[in-house]
């Protein structure tokens, strides 16, 4: 079967796009029924279906120029819907960030289980306590044998029961977004091209990006200063970070991907050649 080289044309086309949803239809429409009677048209002048799809293409125009051409057409997208976008990238993003955090909590508890307390929450070396404050540590821990151990075990707790809320919290607000979501005005959008294809991705690979390089940087810090200890609050989010931002990143690579290779399906020949 011969690709519908129009359908990828038109998804370029509503990829440059921007405005209410009632008017990118009728132009998509307009768009179609144009490029399906011209099609028709060289067909029956006896070019393969194939052929007189590409033509009918390349006379049509480039798909950003052609959105150009309509955008008179469509009214400006007002600034609450540009904000209203925004903040949904913003509550979905977030949301994913603190389950992140608590992902990361899970991973400190585990890493303190293998390594020992000190490994994750360990104090910096010359840190001392008061006799008072040593005193309540080893109250919560009469096991522990030394104050500083004692420390290790409550700050090592505090580092996961922390971060295990706070990814709860997300958890909540994760599932409140996709309840909403899933209400018919939650799912409707009134205007469409608002942000631009992979625009959460994009912000997510960076911030998660630089977070793991940070955060990586303060762990080589703590092996390097305080010989391991404390290391593994700083590693267990780094790796976290690391994950999220590589997830990221695939989703981001993917929607490039997809759209050179329609935009590669649906280019003349002679236009691909000299662009």
């Amino acid at each position: 079967m011969t690709a519908d080289l129009i359908e990828g044309y038109l998804d370029r086309l509503l990829a440059h796009l921007r405005g209410s949803a009632h008017d990118v239809r009728r132009i998509l429409s307009e768009a179609e029924e144009h490029l399906r009677d011209a099609t028709a048209e060289l067909v029956a002048a006896g070019a393969s279906e194939e052929e007189a799809q590409r033509r009918a293409i390349e006379r049509f125009g480039d798909p950003r120029t052609v959105a150009r051409r309509f955008s008179a057409r469509l009214a400006p997208v007002p600034p609450a819907a540009v904000v209203g976008e925004l903040a949904r990238a913003a509550v979905l993003l977030g949301a994913v960030g603190l389950v992140a955090i608590g992902a990361s909590g899970a991973l400190a508890e585990l890493l303190g289980r293998l390594f020992g307390p000190a490994f994750v929450a360990g104090d910096l070396p010359g840190v001392t306590y008061t006799a008072q404050r040593c005193a309540e540590y080893l109250e919560y821990f009469p096991d522990a044998g030394s104050c500083a151990q004692a420390a290790a075990l409550h700050h090592w707790g505090e580092v996961v029961e922390y971060r295990v809320a706070v990814g709860v919290l997300g958890l909540l607000v994760l599932g409140g977004f996709l309840v909403w979501r899933r209400r018919p005005d939650g799912r409707q959008h009134r205007y469409l091209g608002v942000l631009p294809d992979g625009f959460s991705a994009t912000v997510a690979t960076s911030l998660y990006g630089v977070a793991a390089a940070a955060l990586a940087l303060l762990s080589l810090d703590a092996i390097l200063v305080a010989g391991g200890d404390g290391t593994g609050q700083w590693l267990s989010a780094a790796i976290v970070a690391s994950a999220m931002a590589a997830a990221y990143g695939v989703s981001l690579y993917r929607t490039v991907l997809v759209r050179a290779r329609v935009g590669a399906a649906t280019s003349p020949p002679d236009l691909a050649e000299h662009s």
